[in-house]
């Protein structure tokens, strides 16, 4: 089953503007509680979105929950961006990463069960209405790998896929566990 799986995960992918894409046992991925800290010291969206640290849930949950499944795979988008310094330009780069991810999960949701989905951090809303208000679209928002507490340079190293390419792009990834 889990070969079936891993087929139609990547046959969906292919339809898709994927950079790379690897597959990987759960056990491989690094998971860390420090990861948290991080998103509290340099993230400005820590405490501001439902998908992310620290209103996401219990981390030690979350981890477990990652646990529960044993094979992933995680793939990246690059796109080209005139200042890679710009947060602004990147948000926007971020956003197209995650309808890209979104329209997968739709995808894999009509041909199997039993998977979860990772990215960077909810996009869905252009100002996320946290912690004032619930949020507003739970069915489409798309919880961040840091959230789980999975390192996510570090897998991606760990696992050969590239993180930078030059001054002119950006990279995105997400996770896909089965």
């Amino acid at each position: 089953m889990l070969k079936e799986k891993s087929q139609v995960i990547e046959q969906v992918l292919l339809d898709f503007p994927i950079c790379e894409y690897t597959f990987g046992k759960v056990e491989q991925i690094p998971f860390s509680d420090k990861v948290w800290f991080i998103c509290e010291t340099d993230c400005e969206r820590y405490g501001h979105s439902w998908a992310c640290p620290p209103y996401c849930g219990d981390l030690k949950e979350k981890i477990q929950y990652c646990k529960k499944y044993s094979q992933f795979l995680i793939f990246s988008t690059v796109t080209e961006v005139k200042n890679r310094w710009d947060q602004e330009e990147c948000l926007k780069v971020k956003t197209v990463h995650e309808k890209i991810t979104r329209e997968i999960r739709e995808q894999l949701q009509e041909q199997i069960k039993d998977f979860y989905i990772l990215s960077t951090g909810c996009t869905a809303c252009e100002k996320c209405a946290c912690p004032e208000e619930p949020c507003r679209h739970p069915e489409s928002r798309l919880s961040s790998m840091e959230s789980h507490g999975i390192v996510i340079l570090q897998l991606v190293n760990e696992m050969g896929l590239t993180y930078a390419f030059d001054n002119d792009s950006v990279v995105y990834f997400s996770m896909i566990l089965f």
